[in-house]
C-alpha cells in the first residue's frame, strides 16, 4: 500500500521570537509580517514597557502571540492582504472603520478582512493572532458549499454569536499551543494542512460571510462511476501528502461540486471524509505492524497521518472500538 513503507516527512517551521523595550522594533516586525500601518506609541513610564512577538509560520498558516504591555499602540492600518483573526488575551483595544467602532475587552475576538483603511488601538495588551491567506478560505468555502471561491466575502469583523466567538478563541488557542508554545522546529505537512483547514473552517463558521447567505445552487448532474473511482484511487495514492479537493477533482476530470455530490452518492461521505478514513486505516496498519524494537508511539503515528496530537486522535477509538495504545501493545 502506498505510503506504508516510507519514513514520515516533516518540513521546517519559520519561527521568530523578539523581546524588546524598543517599540519601533515591534512596529517594524508587525508591518513586515501582518499588515502595513503607521504606528504611534504613547508611553507614560518607559520602565514598564514589555514588548514582544513570538510568531511561527507553518506553510500558509501563521500564528503569533504579541505583547504590547506598558504602552498604548495606535495604528493607521492599510487593508491586509490576508485574513487576520485575533483574540485579545489581556488589556483593551478598539477598531474603527469610518464612523463604525468596535471596542475589545479581554476574551473578545475579531476578524480583520476589510478592504478599507482603518484605525486600531491597543492598550496594555496581549493578543493571539492568526493569519490565513484569503484563497485558502475561499477554496474551502467552494469545497463545502459550491459557492465560487471568487465570491467569498466576510461581511463583519465580529462573530455571528458569542458561541461562535468562543469557538474561534478555542481554535486560536489550540493553534498557538501547537505552533508557538510547543517550541516545535518542524512539522508534518499533513498536520500543517489539517491545521490550516481547521482555521479556515472555523473562520467560515464563526464570522458572517457570503456562504451563510448564498442562494440555492443547482446540482451538477450525473458523474460517471469511473470518475469516482479515479478520485478514490488518487486519494489512496496520495494519502500521505496534503491534498486539496480541487486537486482530487482535477485528477478525476470533474468539478469540485460534482465530486462532492458524487462521493455523497457513492460512499455516503465527502471526499475529505474519504481521505480522512484512508489515513486512519494507514495509521491503524502502522500501529498493528510496528516493530517494538523501533519504539513507535501513538503520537508519532497520529502526526504522520495528519493528527496534531494524541488527543485529536479520538477518531481512532470511534472507528476501531479500542484506544490506539491497545493496538500498539498487542
Amino acid at each position: 500500500m502506498p505510503g506504508r513503507g516510507t519514513a514520515a516527512r516533516v518540513m521546517p517551521v519559520q519561527r521568530i521570537e523578539v523581546t524588546t523595550r524598543d517599540m519601533d522594533v515591534i512596529a517594524d516586525l508587525m508591518n513586515q509580517r501582518y499588515a502595513e500601518h503607521r504606528a504611534r506609541v504613547r508611553c507614560d513610564d518607559p520602565a514598564r514597557v514589555d514588548a514582544g512577538v513570538r510568531t511561527v509560520a507553518a506553510g500558509p498558516l501563521d500564528a503569533a502571540l504579541v505583547r504590547l504591555q506598558g504602552f498604548n499602540y495606535q495604528a493607521e492600518v492599510s487593508p491586509p492582504d490576508a485574513l487576520l483573526a485575533l483574540v485579545l488575551l489581556a488589556g483593551a483595544g478598539s477598531m474603527a472603520f469610518g464612523r463604525d467602532q468596535v471596542s475589545l475587552a479581554r476574551g473578545d475576538v475579531m476578524l480583520d478582512a476589510t478592504d478599507l483603511q482603518h484605525t486600531a488601538e491597543m492598550h496594555d495588551s496581549v493578543v493571539a493572532l492568526v493569519r490565513l491567506p484569503r484563497p485558502v478560505a475561499a477554496e474551502l468555502a467552494e469545497e463545502h458549499t459550491g459557492q465560487p471561491a471568487r465570491d467569498l466575502r466576510f461581511e463583519s469583523i465580529t462573530p455571528v454569536s458569542a458561541a461562535a466567538g468562543a469557538q474561534w478563541a478555542r481554535t486560536a488557542s489550540f493553534i498557538c499551543r501547537q505552533l508557538i508554545t510547543s517550541g516545535i522546529t518542524e512539522i508534518s505537512p499533513l498536520v500543517a494542512d489539517n491545521m490550516t483547514r481547521l482555521v479556515a473552517g472555523t473562520l467560515l463558521e464563526s464570522f458572517p460571510n457570503t456562504t451563510m447567505t448564498t442562494s440555492y445552487l443547482p446540482g451538477p448532474g450525473q458523474v460517471a462511476p469511473s470518475a469516482v473511482r479515479r478520485a478514490a484511487a488518487f486519494m489512496d495514492a496520495h494519502a500521505e501528502s496534503p491534498v486539496t479537493v480541487a486537486e482530487v477533482a482535477g485528477a478525476a476530470g470533474v468539478s469540485v461540486r460534482a465530486l462532492q455530490y458524487a462521493f455523497r452518492s457513492h460512499y455516503g461521505i465527502t471526499p475529505t471524509g474519504y481521505l480522512r478514513r484512508v489515513r486512519l486505516e494507514r495509521a491503524h496498519w502502522q500501529l498493528q505492524t510496528a516493530d517494538p524494537a523501533v519504539g513507535m508511539t501513538v503520537a508519532e503515528a497520529a502526526r504522520r497521518w495528519g493528527w496534531a496530537n494524541q488527543a485529536k486522535f479520538a477518531a481512532y477509538r470511534a472507528q476501531y472500538g479500542v484506544p490506539p495504545s491497545h493496538i500498539l501493545r498487542s
